[in-house]
């Protein structure tokens, strides 16, 4: 079993914010540490594994989710199959940890390691888990699972291309179809499939420093917590830190070291990884829920009232950057956005939809040409607005927005329209996808991965 320490002399000073309450929507719930849901950890706290005599020291928060925390920690004794000093800690809630071991179950079963999964298989799967006790009187069993160290997000803005270079972000996407292609052929669907669970996998980040490290994730900030019951709350409540990949470029240049350049040989290539298998369940299993926000579901999962996913693995609906939206959004004004880009929701889905306890009083037009969420006045006026400019649609303009040259806006349009339809049967497949030109991209390109000057 594991114990918790904090008895290292070099601590990290933590940032204390106390009356800016509008920011604790930014952190996890206080009430899951109250309930024993969520294990206590602070920063410069020292988590072990007394079997393997490993000893984590808990750097930074990486982020938070329904099924934990994530840490930003140093492994002070790296093993030989992960010898990175920087590692991330998922601090599983209680119970919670199931789905991890049964999808790492399924990866040990095909013979893939940690390292041949994020190296081949773009996944992030633990290196190591161990037991951890918490709570009043040390009773409550969490789990730790050992992560390797990654990146942004693949939509931070960042790492999007320069001086007109969009190989980088067509690469990326090639990237990101490959990673599920790859979890699909294993009979594995992920569950909850979006930017915030797609991140970077940056070379040379063991090459860093403390000062360093800490100088790309900045310091720790965090939220002051009124009269926090002991043993049960952290005295704060940690932000979720960001990579500033300028700061890491610039480190990276002092010492010699590149992020990696298409077509370089010689030097590693960032690399999309697909991260939280938590609520991820193999064909196997039968149907599961899913957690992914409705911004990001295809049409038939927000309307189907079970919720179950089986019909929609490897399809996804528009995204949306605002955490409000992301998390709270109605199915109503997600389906009215689709509308707005796919034309009038079908009668089927509007017969389902009726279904719906929320959905009996909705009314839809006579007329199935006609829009039913969104507001017919919306179109009318875009037409109206865009009627000189030559859009044809409101995926037409916004893809003519991109900058991108006419032949490969063209191209991505056209894959656009593949992939967005009402209906499953009518969307690209993922193997249709990887085929498109659009698509034909590899680290043997001539540009930068990563911006900058080619």
């Amino acid at each position: 079993m594991s114990a918790a320490r904090s008895e290292n002399p070099a601590e990290i000073q933590v940032k204390i914010i106390t009356k800016d309450g509008a920011l604790r929507r930014h952190t996890e719930d206080r009430y899951l540490y109250l309930s024993g849901e969520l294990f206590s950890v602070q920063i410069n706290t020292e988590i072990g594994a007394k079997k393997a005599d490993r000893i984590f020291r808990v750097i930074n928060k990486l982020g938070y989710g329904t099924y934990g925390t994530v840490w930003l920690v140093e492994d002070t004794k790296p093993p030989a199959n992960a010898p990175s000093r920087w590692k991330a800690i998922k601090m599983h809630r209680r119970g919670t940890a199931d789905t991890d071991l049964r999808v790492l179950k399924e990866f040990k079963r095909a013979v893939i390691t940690p390292e041949k999964a994020l190296a081949e298989y773009q996944v992030a799967i633990p290196y190591e888990q161990f037991p951890i006790k918490g709570g009043p009187g040390n009773k409550t069993t969490y789990t730790c699972s050992v992560l390797p160290l990654l990146g942004p997000r693949v939509d931070n803005e960042g790492l999007c291309s320069r001086d007109g270079n969009d190989h980088a972000s067509r690469f990326a996407c090639r990237q990101i179809a490959e990673a599920l292609q790859k979890l699909h052929k294993m009979g594995i669907a992920h569950g909850d499939f979006r930017p915030a669970n797609i991140l970077y996998y940056l070379p040379h980040l063991d090459k860093l420093s403390q000062d360093e490290i800490m100088h790309v994730y900045g310091q720790p900030k965090a939220l002051e917590l009124k009269d926090p019951t002991p043993m049960r709350e952290p005295d704060h409540l940690v932000f979720p830190a960001t990579c500033d990949v300028e700061a890491l470029r610039e480190i990276l240049a002092r010492k010699n070291l590149d992020m990696g350049l298409v077509g370089q040989p010689g030097l590693q290539v960032p690399r999309a990884t697909v991260i939280d298998m938590g609520a991820a369940w193999h064909q196997s299993w039968g149907p599961r829920c899913t957690l992914i926000p409705a911004s990001y579901r295809a049409p038939e999962c927000i309307i189907r009232q079970d919720g179950y996913t089986s019909i929609c693995m490897g399809h996804t609906a528009f995204r949306d950057n605002t955490w409000e939206s992301v998390d709270r959004r109605p199915d109503t004004d997600v389906l009215a956005e689709m509308e707005f880009f796919l034309g009038p929701i079908p009668v089927p889905y509007r017969s389902a939809w009726k279904e719906r306890t929320e959905g009996k009083n909705t009314v839809f037009p006579s007329n199935p040409a006609h829009v039913g969420f969104l507001r017919y006045k919306a179109l009318k006026d875009w037409r109206k607005m865009h009627r000189r400019d030559g859009a044809r649609s409101p995926l037409h303009l916004m893809v003519s927005k991109s900058e991108l040259p006419k032949e490969k806006a063209d191209m991505f349009l056209d894959l656009l329209q593949g992939i967005f339809k009402w209906f499953p049967g009518q969307r690209m497949s993922l193997e249709d996808i990887l085929k498109h030109p659009f698509l034909q991209v590899s680290d043997t390109g001539p540009e930068q991965v990563l911006g900058g000057n080619t």
